[in-house]
Formats: structure tokens, C-alpha cells, sequence
């Protein structure tokens, strides 16, 4: 998780409400995958709009799933430069730019979350079986992309106050042993 915390925090809260989406949201796909395989192989009587429904929970799996990979810092990073620098306080001013730079890439896709929002909003569209309204799985983009930027700004500060504080050192070990930052 972000920053240093005890368990009792905001962020803390919001993270184990993150996991509890998470595992209800794969349970769900996972039942709704099992019920469309047994009816169309097995009864061979497939459920008209069972992909429909599947969509909502997968979409909504995939951001929360962003946004848990923003929160414990754990998404896809290629620390490159970090490889040829040895001082804590260079590479946690490598990181402090990165991130710098990553909340300026997230905050860029944050409003064009937003614009695709307000369209989403102006156009009102609906499934094509069901007729539910798809802005409940569109608005995720928007909210997903709200909560990555408010974790990658929290990095921003996190490294930022290592590098000019010190105590990478415990940072860098707990990644080398794969644990939680």
C-alpha cells in the first residue's frame, strides 16, 4: 500500500473494499462464465444476454484491478535506469520523475475519461439484448481513471519524501524480497 500505515488509515479502508469488489467481481464472471458453459455444451440451451450481463462485472474487474495495481504500486514498471545507478537518493529521484510523469500520462487519460463520461451521459445508450444502460459499466473508465490519479499523485509524494528524507534502503530490500512497499 501507499505510505506508511498501520492498517487503521483511509487508504487502508479503501483498499480492503477494493479487495472485497475484487473477489466478489472474479466470483461472479467465474459463476456466470460456469452457468453460460453448462447451459450452451451440456443443455445445449444458451441464455440470450448472459454476455451482456458478463460485461459489467469484467469491466468493472478490470479497473478496480488498475486501481489496486496503482494503490500497492505492484502494475508493470521497467526501472531501467535503476539498473545502472547505485545512490538511494538517485534512484529514488529517478522514481520521484517517473511518477511525475506517470500522474501527468493518467491525469491526460483521467479527462478523456471524462469526456468519454459526459458522452456516455449525452447518449444514453443501451445493450442490444437486455436494454440495461451501458453507462454502468462506461463509468468505470472515468472513476477507474479518478483513482489511479489520486494513488499516483500519493506516489509522487511517497518518493519524493524518500529521496529527500533517505530510508530507500528498507524500500529497496522489502522489493528485492518481493514484499509489500
Amino acid at each position: 500500500m501507499l505510505g506508511d500505515s498501520n492498517g487503521s488509515g483511509l487508504l487502508d479502508k479503501v483498499e480492503t473494499i477494493q479487495h472485497v469488489l475484487l473477489f466478489f467481481l472474479m466470483m461472479l464472471v467465474a459463476i456466470l462464465v460456469f452457468i453460460q458453459v453448462l447451459l450452451r455444451y451440456v443443455f445445449k440451451a444458451p441464455l440470450m444476454g448472459i454476455e451482456e450481463v458478463l460485461l459489467f462485472p469484467t469491466v468493472w474487474l478490470y479497473f478496480i484491478g488498475g486501481m489496486n495495481a496503482s494503490c500497492e504500486r505492484s502494475q508493470i514498471v521497467a526501472r531501467v535506469l535503476e539498473v545502472f545507478v547505485k545512490k538511494e537518493k538517485t534512484i529514488f529521484f529517478i522514481r520521484t520523475i517517473a511518477s511525475i510523469l506517470a500522474f501527468g500520462v493518467v491525469f491526460w487519460l483521467t479527462y478523456w475519461g471524462w469526456d468519454f463520461f459526459k458522452y456516455s451521459m449525452k447518449m444514453q445508450k443501451e445493450s442490444a439484448t437486455l436494454y440495461i444502460p451501458l453507462i454502468y459499466s462506461e463509468s468505470c473508465v472515468f472513476i477507474g481513471l479518478v483513482v489511479m490519479s489520486f494513488y499516483t499523485f500519493l506516489e509522487i509524494f511517497h518518493n519524493l519524501r524518500i529521496f529527500k528524507y533517505g530510508g530507500g534502503h528498507e524500500v529497496l530490500e522489502k522489493e528485492l524480497e518481493g514484499g509489500e512497499i
